[in-house]
């Protein structure tokens, strides 16, 4: 797992790969800082993070779109998996050198607040646990990402399909909260659209599996059970999507 960690930190260094993501997530950090805590005289560095989190969206995908895809690509994977490793840690090795390439702009991040008490006095350094709690937060939302980004990625060759696939699902994830606002929210609503996902979970049974029957099976008993719950008593799908 150790040789996989060196190997997948020096490729992003030994790259750009790495230096764009960083310098996209300081960028936006330090505009959106600049903004809200002098700008705006706001002293909460946590106040301006949310905001960062949608260039995550585009960062993180960049960061991630050659962790199993430009294996692929470049057809060295069949070589990484011939090694005296498990998948978990073949795994492991590349997300923890994307999670320590990630580190370097937190740890950055984690000066600021230090330079904003200089300007906030003693009501900002009375909620330092609580910045510092955020930049944490902000770091294990940048975990959860890049976990979403590389799975991904091994769905396919193409490190560009890989990041805009990755992309489309973190800005889908990011704004399902104000999508679901505005979708009815009735019983047969709910019905339909949850049948939807049922066959392109069957799609995705058949992407992995190769077996129309098996696929097909999976979508007739999932959508089987749900009919029998749905005639049994409609009321609990209002909403439910």
């Amino acid at each position: 797992m150790t040789a996989v960690y060196k190997k997948e930190l020096r490729s992003y260094f030994s790259t750009m790969t790495g230096y764009i993501s960083i310098a996209m997530i300081l960028l936006m950090v330090g505009i959106f800082v600049r903004y809200v805590c002098f700008t705006s005289q706001y002293p909460s560095l946590e106040a301006a993070l949310p905001s960062v989190s949608v260039i995550l969206m585009l960062a993180i995908p960049i960061l991630a779109m050659n962790s199993f895809s430009g294996e692929r690509q470049q057809k060295t994977d069949q070589l990484l998996y011939s090694l005296p490793l498990r998948t978990w840690q073949i795994v492991l090795g590349k997300y923890l050198a994307m999670m320590t390439v990630t580190a370097v702009p937190v740890l950055i991040m984690s000066i600021y607040p230090l330079i904003l008490w200089n300007y906030g006095g003693a009501t900002f350094a009375a909620g330092l646990p609580g910045t510092y709690g955020s930049i944490l937060m902000f770091y294990f939302e940048i975990a959860a990402l890049v976990g979403v980004c590389m799975f991904l990625s091994s769905l396919t060759e193409s490190p560009v399909v890989a990041a805009v696939l990755s992309a489309g699902v973190l800005l889908f994830c990011y704004f399902a909260e104000l999508l679901s606002a505005n979708l009815p929210s009735t019983p047969i609503a709910s019905f339909i659209a949850l049948t939807v996902l049922i066959l392109l979970l069957s799609l995705a049974v058949y992407w992995f599996v190769r077996n129309y029957w098996i696929a097909f099976g999976a979508a007739v008993l999932l959508e089987g059970v749900m009919l029998f719950f749905y005639l049994k008593d409609a009321s609990p799908f209002s909403g439910l999507f």
